[in-house]
């Protein structure tokens, strides 16, 4: 980075704080208060509390004047397990209020990730999953999602956002995210960032919200949000369904297209469908449930979901896919504290995800060379009448239980030790098609290879954990945090991932933290245990992705409208995890350690809270991500950023506009195609509310001046992957 443009960057956040000179409204601070953020640390309301209702709450975050995503009294759980402020933790910390998303207009937990400082979401092609590029590197694997503490992440492929990318934004009540490694508290995947869906409670609903709405490409979708004290007992939940065609670019050429050219010469004919649409349907029906009584609770979700490809795992436009995922679980645990000073916070959980992949891998009538000897020439053509079509089906069960305690030593030291078992049982195996497996021969008819040729290996998966923290109030303005956690799996080995961190309150307001931390992310069943596959083979000699972190983190509150927060990190990653075609096959590819990466940034953060409802944030991101060699890595935006203007110029009406802008993306070594071009999203989102009763009505343009651009795609897909432009979504709720 260049002099210059680091001096930029401290002139920006200099003048943030000028800024205050134009506000001299009269307003008054409200505090934010203590929020308890999940299930461990909630007790049961008392019966007053439980009268205030879910709108009360809601007008009181409303005139709230507290910059909440870097608050000096804001607490958090996610940083340290325990009920932690946010100048203190010892992590970057972000924390999105259920106002603000409602504010933003978004629909779907996805979409409010936009906003956090270093994270672009982007969509594959091959499957169409969405996935987040994360303080430079991209892919959901590397990142632990939870809901109210719960790990969600699917065994299989270490994504949890193929489930929760459309988790309804009406039942949440605020996300908490660290930027940075968190396996020193959390363990696998907890490599980027860890993120914590907090839902509401039967306190903050106290009744029943009902919303629908209906949008572009015939999205409709339907939500009830409920929450009740009885006596003692709380309820909470709610039921989501949500239908969508998904949008509907058009793919001008596929990787068929290159493959009906070739056979072109050979009298074959083309039946490539590019140019064609892309297959990006979804249904999706969501249940949760909350139950608690005095200290013990019960927590259970059900996601079931269908999909298409988007385009397809082969780049080639097919009509005759179908993705089904369901996924449940079910945890119960109880808080139980002693003598005001040892806490202990025991659980027990079971998940299960059942996925059956229905693929057309390409189109009917498709004609494909082979290399069925592996001498590095084709020999054999084969022709699919009913397209290449394979079916498979596997499922993932976990049981585990995890008892954390802590133990107050003194006035401002916590200890916390804990310990948890994980048993990870892959099974139910099943794989049918219409070719053979092991020559690709075409079948008359879907045959079942199951017991001759699973795609799978089905496995069991250990993992014992320890963990230890001490958090200490050195002084009343020093803090230090020290801990460090170990994985123990059957399959693979262990990792250790140590973490340090202190805060100084320098001076009044502001905030200074050094920050280290180590993380792993823990390979894949897919990644160790795919098989009997044409084009990918798992490696069950391969190791854990590492990163090495150190951050610096500066915050100040000038005045209590304006606060502004700098950090700068240096990722030094290890044993990226890669797929690498194989030498003794052209056809076939394998997962292996290749290459090991660094990645420095940048983040800035300024918020200004004019008086009630009316605020302005911005944020800005600067990263230098290279490879081993000092390449730039492929498909990475090295400037990324976010601008909002919120105004709640009368009662009855939020108008809230914001803009996320990605910087130019660079391509893969040997991608001789220009690279992507920087593109700005601009949404529009307009709230009506109070007008009649508890009625909201609600309404959103999404790139609202019909931006073109597209997400990276394959060299095969010349044109990239496009994206949607100019769309919208109307809707109503209403609280009983």
């Amino acid at each position: 980075m260049t002099k210059w443009t680091i001096g930029r960057l401290i002139l920006l956040f200099l003048f943030s704080g000028i800024l205050q000179k134009y506000f001299c409204l009269d307003s008054s601070t409200i505090l934010a208060q203590g929020i308890e953020t999940t299930r461990l640390t909630q007790t049961s309301s008392s019966s007053d509390e439980s009268n205030s209702s879910f709108e009360t709450s809601t007008i009181a975050e409303e005139v709230s004047t507290e910059a909440l995503w870097f608050g000096f009294d804001e607490e958090v759980t996610i940083a340290t397990r325990h009920e932690t402020q946010i100048s203190k933790a010892p992590s970057i910390v972000t924390v999105i209020t259920a106002e603000e998303i409602k504010n933003l207009g978004y629909r779907t937990f996805v979409e409010i990730l936009r906003i956090v400082p270093g994270f672009e979401i982007l969509k594959s092609g091959n499957f169409g999953h969405v996935f987040p590029v994360a303080r430079g590197l991209a892919g959901s694997e590397s990142v632990r999602v939870m809901l109210n503490g719960h790990y969600v992440n699917n065994p299989l492929n270490s994504n949890a956002f193929l489930h929760f990318e459309e988790f309804p934004v009406e039942n949440i009540k605020r996300i908490e995210i660290i930027r940075g490694p968190g396996s020193a508290m959390y363990g696998e995947n907890a490599f980027l960032a860890v993120i914590n869906i907090i839902t509401f409670d039967a306190r903050d609903i106290d009744g029943v919200k009902v919303s629908s709405g209906y949008g572009s490409f015939d999205t409709e979708e339907g939500n009830i949000t409920f929450g009740k004290t009885y006596g003692k007992v709380d309820i909470s939940g709610m039921v989501h369904y949500r239908h969508t065609d998904g949008f509907d670019g058009v793919v001008e050429s596929d990787n068929q297209t290159i493959i009906d050219n070739v056979l072109s010469p050979f009298g074959f004919p083309a039946v490539s469908q590019a140019p064609g649409r892309i297959d990006d349907w979804r249904q999706e029906y969501d249940l949760n449930l909350k139950v608690s009584y005095k200290d013990v609770y019960f927590e259970g979700l059900y996601i079931n979901k269908n999909r298409g490809t988007h385009i397809g795992p082969q780049y080639a436009l097919t009509d005759g896919s179908d993705i089904e995922s369901n996924y449940v679980f079910g945890e119960a645990g109880f808080k139980k504290t002693f003598e005001e000073r040892f806490t202990v916070k025991p659980r027990i959980y079971y998940d299960q995800f059942d996925d059956n992949l229905y693929i057309e891998s390409f189109p009917d009538g498709t004609t494909i060379p082979w290399d069925t000897n592996e001498d590095g020439s084709y020999d054999t053509y084969y022709t699919y009448a009913d397209g290449l079509i394979g079916n498979a089906k596997v499922i993932n069960r976990v049981v585990g239980t995890e008892i954390p305690l802590d133990y107050e030593l003194f006035d401002g030291n916590i200890f916390t030790l804990g310990l948890e078992y994980r048993l990870i049982n892959q099974t139910g195996v099943r794989y049918s098609s219409n070719f053979h497996p092991a020559t690709y021969e075409p079948m008359d008819s879907i045959q079942d290879f199951s017991d001759t040729y699973p795609f799978l290996k089905e496995t069991t998966r250990r993992i014992w954990s320890v963990y230890l923290q001490d958090t200490w109030d050195i002084t009343d303005t020093i803090n230090l945090t020290l801990g460090a956690r170990h994985d123990q799996y059957n399959d693979f080995g262990g990792a250790t991932s140590p973490r340090a961190g202190l805060t100084w309150a320098f001076v009044k307001d502001a905030s200074l933290k050094l920050l280290y931390g180590e993380a792993f992310r823990a390979p894949s069943f897919a990644e160790m245990y795919s098989t009997n596959q044409p084009a990918l083979r798992g490696n069950e000699d391969i190791d854990p992705e590492t990163i090495r972190t150190y951050e610096i983190g500066l915050s100040y509150k000038f005045n209590k409208y304006v606060t502004s927060g700098i950090n700068y990190f240096n990722n030094d990653i290890k044993d990226l995890i890669v797929i690498r075609t194989l030498p003794t096959s052209q056809t076939t590819s394998r997962f292996e350690n290749f290459g090991d990466a660094r990645v420095q940034g940048i983040e800035t953060e300024t918020r200004v809270d004019i008086n009630k409802g009316n605020y302005v944030f911005m944020n800005y991101t600067f990263l230098s991500p290279e490879d081993e060699d000092g390449d730039d890595l492929p498909f990475v935006a090295k400037h990324k950023g976010n601008l909002g203007v919120n105004v709640r110029y009368w009662k009855y009406i939020n108008a809230n506009l914001s803009t996320f802008v990605s910087g130019k993306r660079f391509r893969e070594e040997d991608d001789t195609r220009d690279d992507l071009p920087a593109y700005a999203l601009l949404n529009l989102s307009v709230i009506g509310k109070e007008f009649f009763k508890t009625m909201e009505v609600y309404g959103t343009v999404y790139n609202l001046l019909d931006k073109d651009y597209s997400d990276p795609g394959p060299t095969s897909i010349p044109e990239d992957l496009p994206r949607p432009g100019r769309s919208f979504f109307v809707g109503l709720s209403y609280q009983f």
